[in-house]
C-alpha cells in the first residue's frame, strides 16, 4: 500500500505522497531535524516534539492550502502515513463547488 503513492490536487496540480515527504524533509533540514530513511519511523522516535509538530502542520497547511490540524502528527504518526493521509485528502479549492 504505501509503495503506491497517492495523488491528489492543489489548484489543479497534483500532489503526491512522495512531494509531501520532499516538502517534510526540507522543512526538517530547515529546523535542524533528520528525515529518517525508514518512512514507517514514528516522528517522536525522529525527534519531533510537539512543538515541531505544531509548525511542522503549519508548513504543510501553508504548502498545500487545506486546513491541517496541528495533532496531525499523533493521528498519523509515521512520515509515511502522514504523506499518504495528506495525499489523499487534498484538494483543488474548487472542488465540489457549482
Amino acid at each position: 500500500m504505501s509503495d503506491q503513492l497517492q495523488a491528489a490536487s492543489v489548484n489543479g496540480v497534483k500532489v503526491t505522497a512522495e512531494q509531501i515527504l520532499a516538502w517534510i524533509q526540507e522543512w526538517a533540514e530547515a529546523n535542524n531535524l533528520k528525515v529518517p530513511s525508514d518512512l514507517n519511523q514514528t516522528f517522536a522516535d525522529a525527534g519531533f516534539d510537539s512543538m515541531h509538530s505544531v509548525e511542522l502542520a503549519f508548513f504543510l497547511e501553508e504548502r498545500l492550502k487545506i486546513q491541517i490540524d496541528d495533532t496531525v502528527l499523533y493521528d498519523y504518526p509515521t512520515l509515511a502515513s502522514l504523506a499518504e493521509h495528506l495525499a489523499s485528502r487534498s484538494q483543488p479549492s474548487d472542488a465540489g463547488k457549482a
